[in-house]
């Protein structure tokens, strides 16, 4: 599954030094990576809590933490639920496919 970052959110200010347009250039790339690699993850595996998912794919915690909000705004991803409350795992929410 390819899911696209909005190319309509800028990723470096105008007064920011060129070296961060260029990463900004870049970040496509890699959040379409995490991006894949988390909703595969979730696909293949099952539901599964950020930890779960950085055992998964290779990503860390904190890479899969700032990917999960953006997805499940686009709806691809979503919080588990049981008895209509979010499902948890050790403290954690748990994921899944949407």
């Amino acid at each position: 599954m390819n899911v696209q970052a909005s190319p309509t959110v800028p990723h470096a200010r105008n007064t920011d030094p060129s070296t961060s347009h260029v990463a900004a250039g870049r970040v496509q790339r890699f959040c379409t990576t995490h991006v894949d690699k988390i909703v595969s993850c979730l696909t293949f595996h099952g539901d599964k809590t950020a930890a779960e998912i950085a055992a998964c794919t290779g990503l860390t915690v904190v890479q899969i933490d700032r990917r999960l909000p953006e997805l499940e705004r686009k709806g691809v991803v979503c919080v588990a639920k049981a008895d209509g409350a979010d499902l948890v795992r050790d403290g954690f929410r748990v994921w899944k496919a949407a």
